[in-house]
């Protein structure tokens, strides 16, 4: 066949042009590196290359990601080393300042120097850097924390997004920081009355055969007996009745309880400790608590499972003397069955825990009661106190200490000796005390005086809010034995003293008794325009704080149905009202009992149901909630239409506080909802950062509210068949206590506890009860066990430290697998689209010479023809 000229010429071209690419490619790797330009020339390569490209753009944003994260881990670890180091400063002085050898100057300056270093902690908890405050959760644009130490802050964590689905957390919160609970600490608690051997203290009334005679303070032992802690009236130890011991509280797994039992007064307190540890559910073989004495005589429960805060005690005792008639009045032959009757039976109480605590006007009586060490002496067990929880004096008007409503007060039974040991003469008939405008507690005293003294041997005298009162003519032990100025006064008085508030000629409750008789009975505490409650709320099964959302079985820990709770408050305008909760399994209600009218409406006796408000403004649906539904939004809702009572419209009223009210009717539910939302925009009602109801006044700085909320049954003690305090007797929930303090917790409130620390140490409170002052102070765990409490703070600090040291490592570690893993993807990449030059360079050798030699030949054979063929 014959190849014509124009196929020859297209065979030449296509191998040109092949092998010209050829050329141009090997040209094209030798000068860029790579092995392709363009995505068509292999798609292989190019998408292989486009896949490591995004690997490694995602590695390099990962690797920015963690180290900024890692700078703010940095940050939070250089501000977390600086509060480590200034809390070693802060313990080694408050160790300085617990030993009690300074004077009060060097003391007040190691306090001075303490609130130093505690401004300094608040400056670093508003640490910010680069115009962000590091401790503020996701809150970031302001301080976190106010100079109180309140936290403005979230517990929101940030995270740092290192890729999909791998976040890492890096910062450390305030909340978590300053605030949280350890699983690792036990709950500590403790009575705060030091207690002394009283026949240690007072041997010439309890041992006559005491080797000096003189009194000196020793604290009780768990080795002396009942009658060493209570005391006695004489020097022999077997003619004593029984002591009675009256316990509330709260045991290690949340459940409340209440118990009642005699112990003789020669056996050991220890056996007393034993068995306050049975109440709390000790057995012989097993122990939930520890119970013992603390160096000062007072009692300390110790929950032995770390990470809860569930044990609460308190306890009162007395002499019981008449048992058979305690059964002829309806009770159980062991006491007092309510503590009521303890106030009017002129019988030592013995108290172990002290608050600040106003209690309610409780008793229409008075009953001075003897002392033990000195029969010459009297003293009224009410303790004289103003609204505004302030101890009166000689000079303060009657009627800032009563009731308004009191016109008068009785005095009657018997006058005291009318010559040595000669029995005085029965006040008969009473004497009244006219109380006027001007009226004062001197007046009062010198009608005491008067009325109760004969031939002007009475002294009346005032000390601490009490009315105390001397029969000067009790004579001293004879025959004497000691120097007479030694002996005591041993003889017998003939005082009855017996003083009655009164409204004309009606008998009103009108005397707040000893308030440490009273468990839950008492006022919120009060702080400018804010009420508080002191007891958590704790939510059992998880030991947590409750919130606005939590049942308030969730704290209980058990049914609700058939407990009531009264309320005794002022509303926010001052308005006096009582009333009570009844939680029913059919429905829930609230009842006004006091006053009968508001606003020209009737309102006493109405049951308001406890319905379920949503949203702001609310919206309520028509169903009554259950006793386990009420959540405490749902109480705060309940309690906010109490106390903004008196503003409320007569409308509204009219609507609620109907016994037909139909809650179907929207108009009905109109005046319910407003009713709610007037009372938020007065009032606020809600669980602080440490599950304690507050009630804050929106509209006055210094609030006009009291508030007063218990279980109805609170100082009910009567036994059943089983010598147990029934069930339905003890309150299922507890919001304000006079309960033993906490020396130790797994929750922490740090600048609040740092606070009452400095406190213990500018008034020189080393133990607990250690101030005699009324107010706070009685309740201040003193230094001692604020140095507990400091170790407690510090490794709470140190472990949020590790945490914190634990996420920059974690960054860290990315950091260096993100490097690592960069630079294998970039290799990958280079032998995915990287040229080798040797190669490239021998295989354009190797083309060109191809290629010359190609163009060699073509030129050859385009030059033959038939002359070369002749």
């Amino acid at each position: 066949m014959r190849i014509g000229l124009a196929s020859t010429y297209t065979m030449y071209q296509y191998h040109q042009r092949t092998s010209k690419s050829g050329l141009d490619d090997a040209l094209g790797q030798i000068q860029s590196g790579l092995k392709i330009q363009s995505g068509y020339q292999d798609t292989t390569i190019f998408n292989k290359t486009l896949s490591l490209d995004y690997d490694i753009t995602t590695l390099e944003q990962s690797k920015s990601v963690a180290n900024n994260a890692l700078t703010y881990t940095n940050n939070t670890d250089t501000a977390l080393k600086d509060l480590v180091a200034n809390m070693t400063n802060f313990k080694t002085k408050l160790i300085q300042g617990g030993n009690d050898i300074h004077s009060e100057t060097s003391r007040l300056a190691i306090a001075k120097d303490l609130k130093a270093i505690r401004d300094h902690f608040l400056s670093i908890a508003n640490t910010s850097i680069g115009g962000e405050f590091i401790f503020g959760g996701s809150a970031t644009a302001n301080p976190p924390f106010n100079p109180n130490g309140t936290y403005n802050g979230n517990n929101a964590t940030l995270n740092a997004l290192l890729g999909s689905n791998n976040a890492l957390p890096y910062n450390i919160t305030g909340e978590e920081l300053f605030f949280g609970a350890d699983n690792d600490i036990h709950r500590i608690i403790s009575t705060n009355i030091p207690k002394f051997n009283q026949r240690e203290l007072h041997p010439e009334i309890m041992d006559p055969n005491h080797t000096t005679g003189q009194g000196r303070e020793v604290y009780i032992t768990a080795e002396d007996t009942i009658r060493d802690l209570v005391g006695d009236d004489d020097s022999d130890p077997n003619n004593d009745p029984q002591e009675v011991f009256y316990i509330t509280g709260r045991k290690a797994d949340g459940t409340a309880f209440k118990a009642k039992f005699p112990m003789d007064t020669t056996s050991k307190v220890q056996d007393l400790l034993d068995r306050i540890g049975r109440e709390f559910g000790n057995t012989e073989s097993s122990k939930v608590v520890d119970v013992t004495l603390n160096k000062w005589g007072q009692i300390e429960i110790k929950d032995l499972t770390s990470g809860r805060s569930n044990i609460e005690f308190s306890m009162i005792s007395s002499k019981w003397v008449d048992p058979a008639n305690s059964i002829n009045q309806g009770g159980d032959g062991i006491g007092f069955s309510n503590l009521n009757r303890a106030g009017v039976a002129g019988v030592k109480i013995n108290t172990y825990v002290q608050s600040p605590f106003l209690n309610d006007f409780n008793h229409v009586r008075t009953i001075a009661n003897p002392d033990d060490n000195d029969h010459r002496i009297y003293t009224f067990p009410t303790i004289f106190r103003t609204e505004d929880n302030k101890l009166a004096t000689t000079r303060t008007l009657l009627r800032d200490v009563v009731p308004p409503e009191t016109t008068r007060i009785r005095l009657d039974g018997n006058r005291g000796n009318s010559a040595l040991d000669t029995p005085g003469t029965p006040v008969n008939p009473a004497v009244f005390l006219t109380i006027t405008n001007t009226t004062t507690i001197q007046d009062l005293m010198d009608n005491i005086r008067t009325t109760y003294g004969q031939n002007g041997n009475v002294d009346v005298q005032f000390s601490d809010g009490r009315i105390i009162v001397i029969d000067n003519n009790v004579s001293k032990r004879n025959p004497p034995d000691r120097d007479d100025k030694n002996l005591p006064f041993t003889g017998n008085s003939s005082f009855r003293l017996f003083l009655t508030t009164m409204n004309g000629n009606q008998e009103i409750n009108g005397f707040r008794y000893e308030p440490a008789t009273e468990y839950d009975r008492v006022n919120f505490s009060r702080d400018g325009s804010k009420l508080t409650s002191n007891v958590s709320q704790i939510i059992r099964d998880s030991n947590k704080h409750a919130t606005m959302h939590t049942k308030l079985s969730e704290v209980a820990g058990g049914s609700l149905n058939g407990h009531n709770y009264n309320f005794k408050v002022k509303d926010i305008n001052g308005t006096a009202i009582e009333g009570r909760i009844e939680f029913r399994d059919a429905g829930s209600v609230m009842i006004i009992t006091s006053p009968t009218q508001m606003n020209n409406h009737n309102i006493a006796n109405i049951e308001i149901p406890i319905l379920n408000p949503n949203g702001n403004p609310p919206q309520v649906n028509n169903t009554i909630t259950p006793a386990n539904e009420v959540t405490y939004q749902q109480l705060a809702d309940t309690l906010g239409i109490v106390m903004n009572l008196s503003n409320s419209n007569q409308a509204d009223l009219q609507n609620v506080f109907n016994a037909n009210a139909d809650y179907t009717n929207q108009t009905i539910k109109a005046s319910y909802e407003k009713l709610i939302g007037d009372s938020k925009n007065a009032i606020s009602i809600g669980l602080n950062i440490n599950g304690k109801l507050e009630i804050k006044d929106l509209n006055h700085s210094a609030t006009r509210m009291d508030f007063m909320l218990y279980d109805s049954v609170a100082n009910n003690f009567l036994l059943d068949a089983n010598g147990r305090v029934n069930t339905t007797n003890r309150p299922a929930l507890t919001f304000q206590a006079n309960n033993a303090i906490i020396a130790d917790d797994p929750h922490t409130n740090f600048f609040e506890q740092i606070d009452t620390i400095i406190k213990s140490l500018e008034e020189g409170i080393y133990r607990p009860g250690g101030n005699s002052n009324y107010g706070d102070s009685m309740r201040n765990p003193g230094i001692q066990n604020a140095i507990t409490t400091f170790d407690h703070l510090a490794n709470h600090i140190n472990k949020a430290h590790t945490k914190n040291g634990s996420q920059g490592s974690a960054f860290k570690y990315s950091i260096q697998r993100t490097e690592a893993l960069v630079v294998q993807a970039k290799s990958v990449r280079s032998e995915t689209i990287n040229v080798d030059h040797a190669e490239a360079l021998l295989q354009f050798s190797q083309l060109s010479l191809n290629y010359q030699a190609m163009l060699s030949t073509i030129g050859k054979i385009s030059q033959l023809s038939l002359v070369n063929y002749i």
